[in-house]
């Protein structure tokens, strides 16, 4: 029961019947809804290409309740909300996507510039290791080697969609991809000097020549 005054008592029945439930159904046949743009498959490239951004949007959020780092929690935080800045350009058809500047941000080269002045802050206080890490050193920096891998995979979906005709902007690809240089940063930052990473041997750029095999023996033959 409801306790209080009959206005209040009022006041949160219609805030009871107004609640909607997550459960829709109208997912059930395969299929979703852009944000502008009607509705498509579920297995739509653009579905994919937006639901990895999620994921790692997701994966974003588990490295931040691990972080103690108030400034690199803000960063993580800042950088989750622009994700779904991401998400919304791919999920938005390109015939609304005046529909969606008129109500949402959009990815800008700001954004982009923001991550480099912040990546160029982090190389000159975290060391690099000189070969390929093996993520691990510590709980918060796997979280964040595995969003940075998410990350990867969500670029790899948007150029997909750009090799498939879609009309994505450079903008978005460029921002995505310094967005896992910038999170590579934050996972180092995270290992800090204390612990030494595990680093695996980085393959040689230019090929060694192969060893020369010096020639069988002939057998003379005898008469």
């Amino acid at each position: 029961m409801v306790r209080g005054s009959a206005g209040a008592r009022r006041r949160v029945g219609a805030a009871a019947i107004a609640r909607k439930s997550i459960v829709t159904k109208t997912g059930d046949s395969g299929e979703t809804g852009l944000l502008y743009g009607g509705r498509v498959s579920k297995s739509d490239p653009r579905t994919e290409a937006y639901g990895t951004v999620d994921e790692a949007i997701s994966a974003l959020g588990v490295a931040r309740a691990l972080v103690k780092d108030r400034a690199r929690h803000a960063i993580i935080l800042r950088v989750q909300s622009e994700l779904f800045t991401v998400g919304a350009e791919l999920a938005t058809d390109t015939a609304e996507y005046e529909n969606l500047e008129k109500h949402f941000k959009v990815v800008t080269a700001d954004f982009t510039g923001r991550l480099e002045t912040e990546i160029a802050d982090l190389e000159k206080r975290v060391p690099l290791p000189e070969a390929f890490v093996i993520p691990g050193g510590t709980p918060t920096a796997a979280a964040l080697d595995l969003a940075r891998a998410i990350i990867r995979r969500a670029e790899r979906r948007i150029v997909a969609l750009q090799l498939r005709g879609y009309p994505v902007k450079a903008e978005v690809v460029r921002y995505v991809n310094r967005l896992s240089d910038l999170v590579f940063m934050l996972a180092r930052a995270e290992e800090g000097s204390a612990v030494k990473p595990l680093t695996g041997r980085r393959a040689a750029r230019i090929p060694r020549a192969p060893v020369s095999t010096p020639p069988a023996p002939r057998r003379r033959l005898r008469g």
